[in-house]
């Protein structure tokens, strides 16, 4: 006995495969993942499972938007920064070349964000945040060029 599978079922299995592998290709956070699922619905549902063939369509759309289901060779491009954000990473880079910072990688700057602001990269560094961090980046350019000099 064999079980006959609808079109629709089968379009909805394959729209569920695509969302999910795109979001694994993104790494969207659940809760970003969440938000945009409820965006798409008009705030009826967070689940990709329970959207309509249109809203399926809509997120797998944004979702393209994104990035996902592109090739990438080489090394991936660093997604766009806002302008207070490359003011952010450019302070970290004066204050590393200055010596005040000994660690001038991404990585780095995000552990610093991390324990300041909570946010694991610059790119998810809200604009309120970001300004913040300029201001704490200056007092400490400020303190480094006050310091007497050996």
């Amino acid at each position: 006995m064999t079980a006959t599978v609808k079109p629709s079922d089968a379009r909805r299995s394959g729209d569920l495969k695509a969302i999910h592998a795109m979001r694994r290709e993104l790494s969207l956070a659940e809760d970003c993942y969440r938000a945009r699922v409820l965006q798409v619905s008009g705030g009826r549902t967070d689940s990709a499972g329970t959207l309509k063939p249109a809203e399926r369509a809509k997120l797998i759309e944004q979702l393209k938007g994104l990035g996902a289901g592109k090739k990438h060779r080489g090394r991936p491009a660093r997604p766009a920064l806002t302008p207070q954000q490359r003011k952010v990473r450019a302070m970290w880079l004066a204050l590393a070349d200055a010596g005040a910072v000994t660690d001038r990688s991404e990585a780095a700057l995000a552990a610093w964000l991390k324990s300041r602001f909570g946010v694991d990269a610059l790119q998810w560094l809200q604009p309120a945040d970001a300004g913040r961090a300029i201001e704490q980046l200056k007092l400490w350019t400020d303190r480094i060029e006050k310091a007497p000099q050996p």
